[in-house]
């Protein structure tokens, strides 16, 4: 993967967010990852970020971190786990434009009054709704709430693996799903995806399936669209792979965070503009992130052994 490199220093960064934030079984209360900083034989600079996110990425911080070093002193023949492939690809791409990180539609996660307050600060009709973290009945009132008092809004709805399937089959068949876009990852099981689709008529968004390592990209009625969290999947190339696949399908392709510094979703924007132009990125989450200055630790400076 590397090559023409002379030097390389690894960071850990730690940063805190405004309140603690719910990932599946774990609740954090700051971000740690790594920025990879690489210095090419020809004077370029490259920068990376490797960040697994608790609770979803298959490799914890710690692994993530001993692969990185043990790969820039040339140890590593294995493949590399998702966040550190990814980091390498960016920082050997260069550096990523430092323009604005703009989402194109809010992540609402809370209260009616809270998602009032961020719809009513947007100009927007397109959100995002995080569901099955309350009880189904709450859910239903909810996305009731947001239909009556904005109708004009279309939702895309996220239940990271929430309901089972009498709890979603009770949610969908009681608003008006000609306002959803989809329903990302709504069930426990994702292979009963397919038959929800055909049940209620909604359409699917895959995430988490797609992470699965015996994943492989197949088009089912009802698909509608895949978040691509690029620093969940790994190589560049795997993320164009199944992009380019879905799109012949006529399926949507939606690049998102896991939850990146602001670096890094400067990449994955950078994606987004390369490979699903038509698509606004998924990168609300920087919101979450308090404004204090994240706290780096240089973890060690390699040098490449010609």
């Amino acid at each position: 993967m590397l090559c023409n490199w002379q030097s390389a220093t690894l960071s850990r960064y730690t940063q805190a967010f405004i309140k603690p934030i719910q990932f599946g079984a774990l609740t954090l209360s700051q971000r740690q990852g790594l920025y990879l900083e690489i210095r090419f034989s020809d004077g370029r600079i490259g920068r990376g970020e490797i960040a697994p996110l608790p609770g979803f990425s298959e490799e914890t911080l710690e692994q993530a971190e001993q692969q990185t070093k043990d790969y820039l002193q040339g140890l590593v023949q294995r493949k590399l786990y998702p966040s550190v492939a990814f980091g390498f690809d960016c920082a050997m791409a260069g550096l990523p434009p430092t323009t604005p990180i703009v989402s194109g539609y809010p992540l609402l996660n809370g209260d009616f009054a809270h998602c009032q307050e961020v719809l009513d600060a947007q100009a927007g009709n397109l959100a995002k709704l995080k569901v099955a973290r309350q009880s189904p009945k709450q859910d239903l009132e909810l996305i009731q709430q947001l239909q009556q008092h904005y109708p004009k809004l279309r939702l895309r709805l996220d239940a990271n693996r929430g309901w089972i399937w009498n709890q979603a089959i009770f949610v969908l068949e009681n608003i008006d799903l000609s306002r959803i876009d989809y329903v990302e990852e709504p069930l426990m099981n994702s292979q009963q995806c397919e038959l929800l689709a055909k049940r209620t008529g909604t359409g699917i968004g895959l995430d988490e399936t797609l992470q699965d390592s015996s994943y492989r990209y197949h088009y089912f009625e009802g698909l509608r669209c895949l978040v691509i969290k690029p620093s969940l999947l790994g190589p560049w190339r795997t993320c164009a792979s199944i992009i380019d696949r879905a799109q012949a399908d006529q399926v949507s392709c939606v690049l998102s965070s896991a939850y990146e510094s602001e670096f890094g979703l400067q990449w994955i924007n950078t994606m987004a503009k390369q490979y699903t132009p038509e698509q606004a990125p998924g990168l609300d989450t920087l919101k979450a992130f308090s404004e204090q200055a994240a706290d780096i630790e240089i973890l060690g400076t390699f040098h490449h052994k010609l």
